[in-house]
């Protein structure tokens, strides 16, 4: 169950609708760690992370009065964390670039393996920001992959192409991880 799901009671939202710090401070207090940690997997740099935590929050409590209340807060802030997070990735690379590239990344990414632990930080630290990203948002957010095609403004094809090259990488790494390791042990 994501930690997105969750809600804000009746009195932080009137409370933060009027501009009270104890109420951004519940809030905060509530989503830091999911802000955080959605950011970070996203972009992969603590300082951006923070930084993405940081606007994300100060959105929010900007645009609280736009929150309906028909979805979860939490769900609410996954999308102002997410926009921030993508404008942060088109800040750090031309993502033009890096569609263009994405068919030398296998074999760039064969070229480069570092003797590593098999930890998520590692393996997405692997990708490029944007299959990264895709592969975040679709497997462990649960966005569909039309809500990542608008999030991109994109087709849906290339949400399923960034997925299908994200574990593409992915397995090649790990396969090679797995061959070096077991020549290791032969040795």
């Amino acid at each position: 169950m994501s930690h997105f799901s969750s809600n804000i009671d009746e009195v932080t939202h009137k409370a933060a609708l009027k501009g009270r710090q104890v109420a951004y401070r519940n809030i905060y207090d509530q989503f830091k760690s999911p802000v955080y940690n959605l950011a970070y997997r996203m972009l992969q740099n603590r300082e951006d992370a923070l930084d993405v935590m940081q606007n994300s929050f100060v959105s929010a409590f900007n645009y609280i009065k736009q929150w309906s209340g028909d979805v979860a807060f939490g769900y609410w802030l996954r999308k102002i964390v997410i926009n921030h997070s993508l404008s942060q990735l088109k800040k750090n690379a031309n993502h033009s670039r890096i569609m263009l590239e994405t068919e030398h990344v296998i074999s760039d990414a064969e070229d480069s393996i570092i003797e590593v632990s098999h930890d998520l930080n590692t393996i997405l630290a692997k990708l490029p920001s944007l299959s990264r990203t895709v592969l975040w948002l679709y497997e462990v957010e649960g966005l569909s992959h039309q809500e990542i095609a608008d999030l991109y403004k994109m087709s849906v094809s290339f949400s399923k192409s960034q997925l299908s090259r994200s574990k593409k990488i992915m397995a090649n790494w790990l396969a090679s991880q797995e061959h070096n390791d077991g020549q290791q042990r032969h040795e």
